[in-house]
């Protein structure tokens, strides 16, 4: 759903807006405010620029301007040098209703736009032109702090507007997006061309990784030169120099991801992660204003979805045909079953507490293990397919596993011993529920990624079988 909240933001800020001025004097409309600016020159630069951006509405949405034009965008910041004289100079009286009209004229235009060029606009570089509240807010607050005079506290006169956290959704959304694009990507998919002429699928990946780790590193250096409480301030990249960054990188990423080979999709979802995780750890502390005028350091999503755009078409149109999935572990995991199920049909109490291997555990206690690791990852598999249909269980570390293992036996010796022929039967009804999970796994699963770096979670003979073996082998031998 298109996000329109921004409306009801310049409904408010033109309200204060209006407030304001309508409480301001001649003498006030005089006070210097600093490097050359006046309230009356702060009240006609709001006005100015709301005159302007309406003049650009008119034209996006009679479709005769793109609102990609990056020469506007230069022409903004050389307007603002020169106009600034001229605002300075402005009898302030007429100013207070020529700044509303011109509020009212283009957050009218604002609410016209359709849903497409919201979309397109919101958390991208031209977002200031759906929230000129934003820009209102600093030039409000300016004027505001100028009235206060040198008797208003450093704390109000400085404390900075927080950023809309909402970015923190959205880029969650759009590291999902590249996550599911990472488990289904073959090593012969990197080639591909995302455009004609273009990029490579490897190359955009790598693209997206540097990009990340590089706005990570920019975010902790502007963390460490505030200190703990300052006001964070972000270097700013210019354009110029991320398109002469950009076309030389590409081809060091081309050699360099011809050695990576898939691994360059798990570092760019790496570097997303971690500079996602550190915007969300100090959302709090970043100003509106520095995302207003750097609105990709924040809106990370921004600059991914259009790049994962291109991966899925290249994916769509390029990719050749997949070879049919090797689901024999779903043979293998009946093969393992029927096995256990014979085994458990001919045990005895007695045979239930004779030892395995070097005596360390008993045979019941080797049917506990394999009960709980059964019904363990069943649960995960529960969990993974309500998160949902392409998800897979999250990771286990070994140390915990370990520690799993170490602890558990006594447990499962005692039930054993308690429950005889229950110990039994708890061991086969695990083993058919998780088995029935995976046989009912949905088509979306990322079932080369699992089996090439997790197969156990889909083959649970590979676990089985050493402890059947281990089980029966013991038996053989009293």
């Amino acid at each position: 759903m298109t996000d329109r909240s921004h409306q009801r933001a310049n409904d408010e800020s033109r309200e204060q807006m209006a407030r304001l001025v309508a409480t301001l004097t001649p003498a006030q409309m005089a006070v210097e405010l600093g490097e050359g600016w006046t309230v009356a020159s702060a009240v006609a630069h709001m006005g100015f620029w709301d005159r302007w951006q309406a003049a650009r509405w008119q034209e996006m949405l009679a479709g005769t301007w793109s609102v990609d034009e990056a020469s506007v965008l230069v022409a903004e910041h050389l307007a603002n040098e020169a106009l600034h004289p001229y605002w300075a100079g402005i009898d302030g009286a007429a100013l207070p209703a020529l700044a509303l009209e011109a509020a009212s004229g283009v957050d009218t235009l604002i609410a016209q736009a359709p849903d497409s060029l919201v979309d397109s606009l919101e958390g991208g570089p031209n977002a200031f032109l759906l929230h000129r509240h934003r820009h209102r807010g600093d030039h409000l607050d300016q004027i505001r702090r100028g009235l206060d005079g040198p008797a208003a506290s450093p704390a109000a006169k400085s404390a900075p507007a927080p950023v809309d956290s909402s970015f923190v959704v959205r880029n969650a959304a759009s590291r999902q997006r590249l996550a599911s694009i990472v488990e289904r990507l073959r090593a012969t998919d990197l080639q591909l061309p995302c455009e004609a002429g273009g990029w490579t699928i490897a190359q955009v990946l790598g693209h997206l990784a540097f990009w990340d780790r590089s706005m990570a590193v920019r975010w902790h250096a502007a963390l460490d030169s505030a200190g703990d409480g300052g006001e964070l301030d972000l270097v700013r990249v210019p354009n110029e120099l991320t398109e002469a960054v950009n076309s030389p990188l590409a081809d060091l990423l081309g050699k360099w991801t011809g050695l990576l080979g898939t691994a360059i999709a798990a570092e760019a979802l790496a570097a997303a992660e971690a500079v996602d995780s550190l915007l969300e750890s100090i959302a709090d502390r970043i100003p509106a204003s520095l995302a207003e005028r750097q609105p990709r350091a924040v809106n990370r999503w921004s600059h991914r979805e259009s790049h994962l755009e291109q991966v899925e078409r290249a994916l769509a149109s390029g990719r050749a045909p997949a070879p049919p999935l090797d689901r024999s572990y779903l043979q293998r995991n009946e093969t393992s079953l029927t096995r256990l199920t014979e085994l458990a049909g001919r045990l005895t109490p007695v045979e239930l507490a004779r030892s395995v291997g070097d005596g360390d555990w008993t045979v019941g206690q080797v049917l506990g293990h394999m009960a709980f690791w059964d019904r363990f990852l069943a649960a995960r598999w529960r969990a993974a397919l309500a998160s949902g249909a392409g998800e897979q269980p999250t990771y286990l570390p070994h140390e915990l596993a370990d520690m799993l293992n170490d602890g558990l036996p006594p447990v499962w010796g005692a039930f054993a011993a308690a429950t005889g022929r229950g110990a039994i039967d708890d061991t086969l009804a695990a083993a058919q529920a998780v088995d029935g999970i995976i046989a009912g796994l949905p088509v979306e699963t990322p079932v080369e990624a699992i089996l090439a770096e997790r197969p156990a979670l889909l083959d649970r003979s590979i676990h089985r079988l050493e402890h059947l073996s281990a089980i029966e082998l013991a038996l053989t031998e009293r």
